[in-house]
């Protein structure tokens, strides 16, 4: 019985040394929300300090500053228009989702996978996955 306290006492100890990660669910539901309306206090609070932004279909790839320098230009791009997404799936400190970034003239389907350190992002790679949002 003592034995099995010491192993469980060590668990909780370790446990709680690390940063557990919050439900992908809601991290990226905030994600989603602060991108819509491109707070750059609120995205930049979001990402880890190391955090890499890489936009697969552009060759395109960010660091946390070089991503909060491009807001002003996204908040221009998505003014009048929307995000919808939805989670494809979620594991240890990773998760997918497929997004539809609805713009004023267009529309673009996008699969994004999601690194987390703790409720931080730490990476994300965008992909299209097609110009049309069908199942939104």
């Amino acid at each position: 019985m003592t034995r099995l306290l010491r192993l469980l006492a060590a668990a909780c100890l370790i446990l709680s040394a690390s940063p557990l990660l919050a439900d992908p669910a809601a991290v990226l539901d905030r994600w989603y929300a602060e991108l819509q309306t491109g707070d750059d206090a609120a995205i930049s609070a979001m990402l880890s300090d190391d955090a890499v932004i890489v936009l697969e279909d552009i060759g395109v790839e960010q660091t946390k500053a070089e991503f909060l320098d491009s807001l002003e230009e996204w908040r221009d791009a998505i003014n009048g228009g929307s995000i919808a997404w939805k989670l494809e799936s979620a594991e240890g400190n990773s998760a997918t989702a497929l997004a539809c970034y609805r713009f004023p003239d267009s529309e673009m389907e996008v699969r994004e996978t999601f690194t987390f350190a703790g409720d931080q992002i730490a990476r994300s790679v965008q992909t299209e996955a097609g110009q049309a949002c069908e199942g939104f």
